[in-house]
């Protein structure tokens, strides 16, 4: 048996800064596949970013708005993981 706690499922902000939107992703317990969807994202000149994440969508989605004034989109509509 492992000695290893679950983890929490939560939810990840992925944001495009150059267009200006983000999506809240999840829930998940490993955010690596969207980290890495990102980076290739930003290997081809976009500027994605994940995070921060948390146990609340909503709180997430409001803070988002208000800090970035960013506009909401879809799940998965920013980039796409290769699951």
């Amino acid at each position: 048996m492992s000695d290893a706690q679950p983890t929490e499922p939560f939810y990840l902000v992925v944001a495009d800064h150059s267009l200006r939107v983000f999506c809240i992703e999840g829930p998940m317990t490993d955010e690596q596949p969207w980290q890495i969807a990102a980076r290739r994202a930003r290997e081809a000149g976009r500027e994605v970013v994940c995070g921060p994440s948390g146990a609340d969508p909503n709180a997430l989605a409001a803070e988002c708005r208000r800090t970035h004034n960013l506009a909401g989109v879809p799940p998965g509509s920013i980039v796409r993981t290769n699951r």
